[in-house]
């Protein structure tokens, strides 16, 4: 069985050609946000029939009874990043009467951070080949995102359901996916984009991810953030939320920070090995005028704290960090990757970037110089966020998935 959610492009063509659009980026500046306040994404889409992305709870042929479904889940490492934070709240959003999560295996001993590990809600269980086989013995479904050996470990005991999690675009998740094909039911791809591009030969459902709102929490004033952090009211503040890695281009955010007039300011929240390297580019190109944050609670601060969130990343899957802005109100600026032009009309609820610092550096004095843009900008991501962005609506989707998966196979729950 094959489902994904309504393509949101088809929307945004429609959008650009309905009477109730009073101007488009895609000509250059907007004179102004129309009337100021603007016309709501749900007008303009309701009046061209759009009813939002399908909540699979919808489907009637999707199974809705049983007994709970016994889960053990994979996760490679145990760090605060963005599988991890989807998995915790894949599990704490997931019905105990539906999904009953056993417990999680995590491979990597070395890439286990103690506070993400009690927070995961489940037993965190360290292990490799050994673990993962006596788990396929005990559970009814094995959820994983890797490793690559999980075809090999469990290839002669495998579990009796076995579904795979394709949280990318890129080579590394194909070959991960491959590595563990000849022991996988289903895949699960978190946007259209992962599904054509690194699970267009399997079967496979296309699941968008959703946040929990919880980590996105405020315990400040966004005033008294920026205080703590050195900024001006006056200052228009570009904010980065993620990893510090290649694949995510962080670097751009700061180089087009170093290009922008002084008041323009770059927030960089996050960690990973290239660290050392973004401070010294930042005291290289734009000195004093980058801040770097580790955080992990209470993110709603920091988000609250940005003027605009940037992500310029040259392959995605479906970044949590973008749900998280559009959820805190933030305009957003991203590059056409992952799941981003499926939840991005440009110009209405976010702008589509190339990832260099030339494009960054020009829509950030576009947002700057229309204010009242930005805000229009930023409310209908807040309304698109709130309508399909939860992880309640996530959790719901991949119980009734996996409910079906197991009622085609085995014709019964239990």
């Amino acid at each position: 069985m094959q489902f994904s959610y309504y393509d949101l492009a088809r929307d945004a063509k429609r959008a650009a050609r309905s009477g109730a659009y009073a101007y488009s980026m895609r000509a250059g500046y907007p004179l102004c946000y129309p009337f100021q306040q603007g016309y709501p994404l749900s007008y303009v889409y309701d009046n061209e029939g759009w009813d939002g992305y399908p909540d699979v709870t919808d489907r009637g042929d999707l199974g809705a009874s049983g007994p709970a479904l016994r889960v053990v889940y994979i996760c490679p490492s145990m760090v605060c990043a963005g599988i991890e934070q989807w998995l915790m709240a894949l599990i704490r959003f997931s019905r105990p009467g539906r999904l009953q999560s056993l417990r999680c295996i995590t491979c990597l001993s070395e890439m286990i951070d103690p506070r993400m590990a009690a927070r995961m809600g489940v037993p965190i269980e360290v292990g490799g080949c050994e673990s993962v086989r006596r788990a396929a013995a005990e559970c009814d479904v094995l959820v994983a995102c890797g490793p690559a050996d999980l075809g090999e470990w469990i290839a002669d005991c495998r579990p009796k359901l076995c579904l795979f999690v394709a949280h990318g675009e890129g080579d590394w998740t194909r070959s991960v996916l491959e590595g563990c094909a000849n022991v996988i039911d289903h895949v699960v791809a978190v946007s259209r984009r992962a599904k054509q591009r690194v699970c267009h030969d399997v079967p496979c459902t296309v699941i968008p991810n959703g946040i929990d709102a919880a980590h996105i929490a405020c315990s400040r004033s966004r005033a008294q953030v920026r205080r703590e952090l050195g900024l001006a009211v006056e200052d228009f503040v570009l904010g980065y939320v993620g990893r510090f890695s290649p694949e995510k281009n962080p670097a751009a955010l700061i180089e087009a920070a170093s290009r922008l007039p002084p008041r323009f300011k770059a927030l960089m929240l996050g960690w990973g090995p290239l660290e050392d390297d973004l401070r010294g580019l930042a005291e290289s190109l734009a000195p004093g005028r980058v801040k770097f944050v580790a955080a992990t609670s209470y993110l709603g601060d920091y988000y609250h704290a940005m003027d605009a969130f940037c992500l310029p990343s040259v392959e995605e899957g479906n970044a949590l960090a973008l749900l998280e802005a559009m959820m805190c109100q933030r305009p957003v600026l991203a590059t056409s990757v992952g799941a981003a032009p499926e939840m991005i009309v440009d110009g209405v609820n976010g702008v589509l970037i190339d990832g260099t610092p030339a494009s960054i550096q020009a829509a950030a004095e576009r947002l700057a110089a229309y204010p009242a843009w930005a805000q229009g900008i930023a409310t209908e991501a807040k309304a698109w966020a709130d309508e399909s962005a939860h992880a309640r609506r996530m959790a719901a989707d991949y119980e009734q998935l996996l409910h079906a998966l197991w009622l085609g196979k085995f014709g019964a729950t239990g």
